[in-house]
Protein backbone atom coordinates (compact mmCIF):
# COMPACT_ATOMS: atom_id res chain seq x y z
CA UNK A 1 0.00 0.00 0.00
CA UNK A 2 2.92 2.20 0.81
CA UNK A 3 4.40 1.50 -2.76
CA UNK A 4 1.40 2.45 -4.05
CA UNK A 5 0.27 5.58 -2.39
CA UNK A 6 3.86 6.80 -3.30
CA UNK A 7 4.08 5.86 -7.04
CA UNK A 8 0.65 5.86 -7.43
CA UNK A 9 -0.62 8.46 -5.86
CA UNK A 10 2.34 10.92 -4.75
CA UNK A 11 4.21 10.78 -7.88
CA UNK A 12 1.96 11.80 -10.07
CA UNK A 13 1.40 15.05 -8.09
CA UNK A 14 -1.65 13.87 -6.25
CA UNK A 15 -2.17 15.28 -2.22
CA UNK A 16 -2.54 13.31 0.00
CA UNK A 17 -6.27 14.06 1.15
CA UNK A 18 -6.93 12.84 -2.76
CA UNK A 19 -5.42 9.56 -1.97
CA UNK A 20 -7.16 8.81 0.95
CA UNK A 21 -10.09 9.73 -0.59
CA UNK A 22 -9.60 7.44 -2.51
CA UNK A 23 -8.64 4.72 -0.30
CA UNK A 24 -11.63 5.56 1.42
CA UNK A 25 -14.18 4.97 -1.46
CA UNK A 26 -12.54 1.73 -2.07
CA UNK A 27 -12.62 0.27 1.38
CA UNK A 28 -16.49 0.87 0.82
CA UNK A 29 -17.02 -0.97 -2.22
CA UNK A 30 -15.53 -4.15 -0.51
CA UNK A 31 -16.62 -3.63 3.24
CA UNK A 32 -20.05 -5.18 2.93
CA UNK A 33 -19.13 -7.84 0.98
CA UNK A 34 -16.48 -8.92 3.85
CA UNK A 35 -18.30 -8.14 6.36
CA UNK A 36 -21.10 -10.67 5.10
CA UNK A 37 -18.35 -13.08 4.18
CA UNK A 38 -17.35 -12.94 8.05
CA UNK A 39 -20.70 -13.25 9.65
CA UNK A 40 -21.54 -16.05 7.78
CA UNK A 41 -18.46 -17.55 8.67
CA UNK A 42 -18.82 -16.59 12.29
CA UNK A 43 -22.22 -17.94 12.15
CA UNK A 44 -21.37 -21.63 10.76
CA UNK A 45 -18.87 -21.69 13.92
CA UNK A 46 -20.96 -20.80 16.78
CA UNK A 47 -23.79 -23.41 15.53
CA UNK A 48 -20.06 -25.91 14.69
CA UNK A 49 -18.70 -24.73 18.39
CA UNK A 50 -21.71 -24.84 19.79
CA UNK A 51 -22.96 -28.21 18.92
CA UNK A 52 -26.51 -26.58 17.59
CA UNK A 53 -25.29 -27.85 14.07
CA UNK A 54 -25.03 -31.28 15.10
CA UNK A 55 -28.26 -31.62 17.46
CA UNK A 56 -29.85 -29.44 14.20
CA UNK A 57 -28.33 -32.13 12.25
CA UNK A 58 -29.22 -35.18 14.31
CA UNK A 59 -33.10 -34.10 14.12
CA UNK A 60 -33.33 -33.54 10.86
CA UNK A 61 -32.46 -36.74 9.97
CA UNK A 62 -34.97 -38.22 11.48
CA UNK A 63 -37.32 -36.55 9.18
CA UNK A 64 -36.25 -39.45 6.61
CA UNK A 65 -35.18 -36.84 3.67
CA UNK A 66 -32.12 -37.81 1.80
CA UNK A 67 -28.94 -36.23 2.61
CA UNK A 68 -28.90 -33.82 -0.73
CA UNK A 69 -32.31 -32.68 -0.65
CA UNK A 70 -31.89 -32.07 3.42
CA UNK A 71 -28.55 -29.95 2.36
CA UNK A 72 -30.57 -27.83 -0.31
CA UNK A 73 -33.69 -27.21 2.03
CA UNK A 74 -31.59 -26.12 4.85
CA UNK A 75 -29.78 -23.75 2.61
CA UNK A 76 -33.01 -22.45 0.87
CA UNK A 77 -34.59 -21.75 4.33
CA UNK A 78 -31.97 -19.69 5.48
CA UNK A 79 -31.65 -17.76 2.23
CA UNK A 80 -35.06 -17.04 2.36
CA UNK A 81 -35.24 -15.96 5.98
CA UNK A 82 -31.75 -14.24 5.75
CA UNK A 83 -31.16 -13.28 2.31
CA UNK A 84 -27.56 -13.83 1.63
CA UNK A 85 -26.54 -16.93 -0.66
CA UNK A 86 -23.40 -16.80 1.29
CA UNK A 87 -24.67 -16.59 4.86
CA UNK A 88 -27.14 -19.77 4.08
CA UNK A 89 -24.03 -21.92 1.54
CA UNK A 90 -21.79 -21.35 4.49
CA UNK A 91 -24.14 -21.95 7.68
CA UNK A 92 -25.97 -24.83 5.68
CA UNK A 93 -22.68 -26.68 5.08
CA UNK A 94 -21.63 -26.42 8.92
CA UNK A 95 -24.79 -27.91 9.70
CA UNK A 96 -24.61 -30.80 7.21
CA UNK A 97 -21.24 -31.74 8.29
CA UNK A 98 -22.35 -33.83 11.00
CA UNK A 99 -24.81 -35.89 8.57
CA UNK A 100 -22.52 -35.64 5.99
CA UNK A 101 -19.76 -37.58 8.20
CA UNK A 102 -22.58 -40.27 8.80
CA UNK A 103 -24.32 -40.55 4.96
CA UNK A 104 -22.55 -41.73 2.26
CA UNK A 105 -23.78 -39.03 0.32
CA UNK A 106 -20.86 -37.19 -2.15
CA UNK A 107 -19.59 -34.47 -1.12
CA UNK A 108 -19.55 -32.82 -4.32
CA UNK A 109 -23.12 -33.44 -5.03
CA UNK A 110 -23.73 -31.77 -1.44
CA UNK A 111 -21.88 -28.59 -2.24
CA UNK A 112 -23.79 -28.37 -5.25
CA UNK A 113 -27.40 -29.17 -3.87
CA UNK A 114 -26.40 -26.67 -1.00
CA UNK A 115 -25.07 -24.07 -3.76
CA UNK A 116 -28.61 -24.28 -5.23
CA UNK A 117 -30.21 -24.42 -2.58
CA UNK A 118 -28.49 -20.82 -1.49
CA UNK A 119 -30.04 -19.40 -4.64
CA UNK A 120 -33.63 -19.98 -4.19
CA UNK A 121 -36.45 -16.98 -3.36
CA UNK A 122 -34.18 -13.51 -3.84
CA UNK A 123 -36.14 -11.04 -2.46
CA UNK A 124 -36.04 -8.12 -0.36
CA UNK A 125 -33.60 -9.11 2.11
CA UNK A 126 -31.32 -9.87 -0.50
CA UNK A 127 -28.51 -7.14 -1.50
CA UNK A 128 -27.99 -8.66 -4.98
CA UNK A 129 -32.19 -7.59 -5.80
CA UNK A 130 -32.00 -4.12 -5.06
CA UNK A 131 -28.55 -4.18 -6.82
CA UNK A 132 -30.06 -5.58 -9.99
CA UNK A 133 -33.08 -3.27 -9.05
CA UNK A 134 -31.01 -0.56 -9.38
CA UNK A 135 -28.58 -1.57 -12.14
CA UNK A 136 -31.68 -2.18 -14.45
CA UNK A 137 -33.61 0.79 -13.32
CA UNK A 138 -37.04 -2.09 -12.80
CA UNK A 139 -39.86 -1.39 -10.19
CA UNK A 140 -39.89 -3.54 -7.55
CA UNK A 141 -42.71 -5.92 -9.40
CA UNK A 142 -40.68 -6.69 -12.61
CA UNK A 143 -37.62 -7.02 -10.39
CA UNK A 144 -39.52 -9.96 -8.84
CA UNK A 145 -41.10 -11.18 -11.97
CA UNK A 146 -37.41 -11.45 -13.70
CA UNK A 147 -34.60 -11.49 -10.84
CA UNK A 148 -36.54 -13.46 -7.72
CA UNK A 149 -37.80 -16.21 -10.82
CA UNK A 150 -34.39 -16.95 -12.30
CA UNK A 151 -33.07 -17.42 -9.17
CA UNK A 152 -35.42 -19.66 -7.93
CA UNK A 153 -35.64 -21.88 -11.17
CA UNK A 154 -31.50 -21.85 -11.22
CA UNK A 155 -32.10 -22.71 -7.54
CA UNK A 156 -34.86 -25.84 -8.60
CA UNK A 157 -33.19 -27.11 -11.67
CA UNK A 158 -29.95 -27.28 -10.17
CA UNK A 159 -31.22 -29.28 -7.29
CA UNK A 160 -33.09 -31.76 -10.11
CA UNK A 161 -29.63 -31.83 -11.81
CA UNK A 162 -28.12 -32.80 -8.42
CA UNK A 163 -30.58 -35.55 -7.35
CA UNK A 164 -30.39 -36.89 -11.44
CA UNK A 165 -26.81 -37.27 -11.10
CA UNK A 166 -26.84 -38.99 -8.09
CA UNK A 167 -29.43 -41.03 -9.17
CA UNK A 168 -27.64 -42.15 -12.89
CA UNK A 169 -23.87 -42.06 -11.24
CA UNK A 170 -24.08 -45.64 -9.52
CA UNK A 171 -25.37 -46.52 -12.99
CA UNK A 172 -22.82 -45.03 -15.11
CA UNK A 173 -19.58 -45.51 -12.99
CA UNK A 174 -20.31 -47.60 -9.95
CA UNK A 175 -16.33 -47.18 -8.79
CA UNK A 176 -17.12 -43.24 -8.33
CA UNK A 177 -20.25 -44.21 -6.53
CA UNK A 178 -20.54 -43.51 -2.40
CA UNK A 179 -23.51 -45.23 -2.13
Amino acid sequence: MCVATCTLGLARGKSMPTIMDSYGSAVKDIAMILLIIGGAGALKQVLVASGASTEIAAGLQGTGLPPLLLGWLIAAVIRVSLGSATIAGLTAAGMMLPTMAQSHADPNLMVLAIGAGSLLLSHFNDGGFWLFKEYFNLSVKDTLRSWTAMETIVSVVGLAGVLLINWALPLVAPGLAHH
